[in-house]
């Protein structure tokens, strides 16, 4: 069930993830567009004023630009074609002589500025660096437009934008809670149809499980009859090549069958089933590394332990030694012929807790995939060859203990030693 719980949490994530990146990109082209089109209208009525000698035209009606902005194809309602156009538009105008003195103003579009106050804005823009921009003035915003006349005067332009701006805000501001709607409306739903789009998958699972136990506990007979038999042939006409061979073979087969229910029966455990106690880690990692040190010696391999003493954890004890032991007994499988296999434990520098670090020398580990590594049945080594036996089981059941254990699961590859490491850490 957790592997069930943490693929359920992943899909929600991503088609979460992916309808937020869609509602976020298409809002905001839309409101990218509207930026445009309302800053476009804005210099395009500037650019009139500014051409019509500081005063916009009666008969002004906009007219859309030669190369037809993507957004003006939206604009099929064009509010400049209006009669009252032209009267509405609220806007002045001053005119700077070539040394800066101000020859001839009109403020009669509007009645926020006096001539004075218009003329003291209007310096302050000549002084700005930019031909073009926005200032605020209380609750109205104004953007400019300054040109630059053959004789050298200055004509500058101020137009009240107060609506388009709001307009901007007022659809960024729609399209920020009307996203959140959708994002929250989305996760409600798929919340509650998940469920019934995984059921398939997840009975799925639940058969598969349920004929991996089963056929484990069939091929148990088979196999026991088999050992049996080997057995009774051993002591009738005593021990041969292939007696031997049959019973290291059957050995083999019960372990994986063993080893195969464990899988099965592993995503139905739960934090209810673990016995939290007081777990003296230093002597269970020394336990399991001592029961590993002949069996690396008889392969000629080399085994240092360093463990601090007296590192203790709140934790359930049985499942932290089968960690240790699979972590332990892969390191020994797979380190090369003469080489180390190297087993530490540190308490950490701030806090409760330990850093558990078992490598094996490894000189074929630079071109693996140690990201596939805590895979159920993936195996780095291709052959399959049976002096290096195993399923790529191991390392997903130590996966699945340390999730239950909220424990850490790292590998790494040193090229400088050709080393691999595994470290654990709670």
């Amino acid at each position: 069930m957790n592997m069930i719980r943490r693929l359920h949490r992943k899909f929600m994530v991503a088609a979460t993830a992916a309808v937020i990146i869609i509602i976020v990109g298409v809002l905001g082209v839309i409101n990218i567009f509207n930026y445009a089109r309302e800053t476009s209208e804005m210099d395009t009525l500037l650019s009139a004023i500014t051409n019509n000698r500081g005063t916009l035209p009666a008969d002004y009606v906009r007219h859309n630009t030669p190369w037809m902005p993507i957004w003006q194809l939206f604009d099929v309602d064009d509010w400049s074609k209006a009669p009252e156009f032209s009267y509405q538009t609220r806007y002045y105008s001053i005119l700077f002589n070539a040394e800066g003195t101000p020859i001839w103003g009109d403020v009669n579009h509007i009645a926020a500025f006096s001539i004075n106050d218009a003329i003291s804005y209007a310096d302050v823009m000549r002084h700005s660096g930019t031909d073009t921009g926005t200032m605020r003035r209380g609750s109205a915003e104004y953007r400019y437009m300054i040109t630059t006349q053959e004789d050298g005067s200055e004509l500058v332009v101020v137009l009240d934008c107060t609506k388009n701006v709001l307009s901007i805000r007022r659809s960024l501001r729609t399209s920020v809670i009307f996203g959140c709607i959708i994002i929250l409306l989305f996760i409600a739903i798929a919340a509650a149809l998940s469920h019934r789009i995984m059921k398939p998958f997840i009975t799925n699972m639940e058969n598969q499980k349920r004929f991996i136990t089963n056929a484990g506990h069939e091929l148990k007979t088979p196999i026991a009859i088999i050992s049996a038999n080997a057995e009774a042939i051993e002591m009738i006409n005593g021990k041969s090549e292939w007696t031997t061979n049959i019973l290291t073979q059957v050995k083999r087969q019960t372990g994986l069958i063993n080893d195969l229910i464990t899988l099965a029966k592993m995503d139905e455990r739960s934090k209810q089933d673990l016995v939290i106690s007081d777990v003296d880690v230093s002597q269970t990692l020394r336990n399991s590394a001592e029961s590993f040190e002949q069996v690396a010696l008889d392969q000629g391999k080399q085994m240092t332990i360093s463990i601090k003493p007296n590192v203790h954890a709140k934790t359930d004890g049985k499942c932290l030694y089968t960690v240790f032991n699979i972590f332990v007994d892969n390191a020994v499988k797979y380190c090369d012929e003469g080489g180390t296999v190297a087993v530490s434990l540190q308490p950490k520098k701030i806090g409760h807790g330990f850093t558990a670090v078992i490598a094996n020398t490894y000189a074929e580990g630079k071109h693996v995939d140690y990201s596939r590594f805590f895979e159920r049945f993936y195996r780095g080594d291709e052959s399959h060859n049976s002096q290096k036996s195993g399923y790529g089981i191991g390392l997903s059941m130590a996966d699945e203990l340390m999730h239950l254990l909220k424990g850490n699961l790292s590998v790494r590859y040193w090229e400088k030693t050709e080393m691999i490491q595994f470290t654990i850490s709670m």
